[in-house]
């Protein structure tokens, strides 16, 4: 699907995808800030804006007026933080182009942040903190990844922050911390679906084109910490044991990204992988496990998590620790290879079809890449990836030496059980 980049005149970049075959638009605003990019102390306060964008503007006060704008028209709307972005998008039927525009422009850029409103949302936040804190499948991909990158470095941090910093933070660095990130030279808007571009242009520079310009984020280095080996029991009374197995990932522009998520996709990405087949249909000691590869601007994670049975867990870790030494050894199969490329190929061309879906394609690029590349574009370097190259990336990332296991459950140590992990 062809697309077209430009910016506005105060330098916001802008990624327009058109597409006369559907009938819907979406827009999405991506700015470039997320928990990495906090101070320790108001850790959460990037996903804390997000929240209080919903909660009323100059032009719409309250957000009952938002909400009810927006449902009066059948939107599907919504917004999310990562560690490196945030995001905020509005999907509707085609001729709303320019509320949807004018929403958002909205929403990012004359936000009351109301005293009461900040309160109330405090609360939500602190409820939603107690959520993940009930669901320890959730939990420990939280845990894996402040193990790996460390407890208090940017990266460790979680998104939602902590009960403490969330208490403790002030309306005034919540302002604070908007004026300083939500700035020309951190955002890009991406548009798809049924729209003319130079009139989505002209909208875009009505709506947006006053925002002022300023430094774009950039991440700071990485410790190497990250390579080291580590255990971590994180206790609590549960029913199983919720594991991370992980390892230091690739970074977004690396070119071993593409055979990485191959091997991802057949040690454990569908229902017909490895991981599946042996651990959950063959032996019977888990009912969820999956393997991914996540990738960062200048880092990324290879994990494998599982939800395993309390009296197996030496057995479950001693079957994952069987299939990533096959592979490592011997590699995937040709058959497995040419399978996990049609996996891709069919998901990719089923996401095409939805407009939000192609904005976050295109805009998520424009955000972390030096080029962005067309879906044809990246299906041809998939295609081109070969057996060698599955089995050398394999050899490179699951390194024991580098092996990260978090685990939420009863058990208060899981050293012992470094033993069954032999690859």
């Amino acid at each position: 699907m062809a697309f077209h980049q430009t910016k506005l005149k105060n330098g916001i970049k802008v990624i327009l995808s058109p597409n006369a075959a559907t009938r819907a638009v979406s827009i999405l605003v991506l700015v470039k800030v997320g928990s990495r990019f906090e101070a320790g102390p108001i850790n959460g306060v990037s996903h804390f804006v997000e929240h209080l964008m919903f909660k009323g503007t100059e032009k719409r006060p309250s957000t009952l007026i938002i909400s009810k704008e927006l449902d009066g028209i059948g939107a599907d709307y919504n917004a999310f933080t990562g560690k490196e972005q945030t995001g905020y998008y509005i999907k509707a039927e085609s001729t709303h182009l320019p509320m949807l525009a004018d929403m958002l422009a909205d929403m990012t850029t004359n936000s009351l942040f109301d005293t009461a409103e900040v309160e109330r949302e405090r609360g939500t936040i602190l409820e939603e903190i107690n959520m993940y804190l009930d669901n320890p499948m959730a939990k420990v991909e939280d845990l894996f990844e402040e193990d790996l990158f460390g407890e208090g470095s940017s990266l460790g941090q979680h998104v939602i922050g902590t009960p403490q910093t969330i208490r403790t933070m002030k309306r005034s660095q919540l302002i604070n911390y908007w004026k300083k990130h939500y700035h020309a030279n951190n955002i890009i808007i991406s548009v798809s679906g049924n729209f003319q571009k130079g009139r989505a242009l002209s909208i875009l520079q009505k709506q947006f084109g006053a925002i002022k310009k300023g430094t774009q984020n950039r991440v700071k280095p990485l410790s190497a910490e990250i390579n080291k080996q580590l255990f971590s029991a994180h206790h609590k009374e549960t029913s199983q044991a919720h594991a991370v197995l992980g390892f230091p990932g690739l970074h977004n522009e690396h070119a071993d990204k593409y055979a990485l998520g191959l091997l991802s996709i057949i040690l454990g990405g569908n229902m017909s992988s490895r991981l599946f087949i042996q651990v959950r249909e063959r032996l019977g000691l888990c009912y969820f496990i999956r393997s991914s590869s996540d990738t960062l601007e200048d880092t990324g994670t290879f994990s494998i998590q599982a939800g395993l049975d309390l009296t197996k867990f030496d057995k479950a870790m001693q079957a994952i620790s069987t299939e990533l030494s096959d592979i490592k050894t011997n590699g995937v199969t040709a058959e497995e290879l040419a399978s996990a490329k049609e996996y891709i190929k069919g998901k990719m061309a089923l996401s095409q079809e939805d407009s939000l879906d192609v904005a976050s394609f295109y805009g998520s690029q424009a955000l972390f890449s030096k080029k962005i590349k067309t879906p044809e574009e990246v299906y041809k370097k998939i295609n081109t990836t070969s057996l060698i190259d599955v089995k050398r990336i394999a050899n490179k990332i699951l390194d024991r030496k580098k092996l990260h296991l978090s685990t939420v459950s009863p058990f208060k140590t899981v050293k012992q059980f470094a033993k069954f992990l032999d690859f």
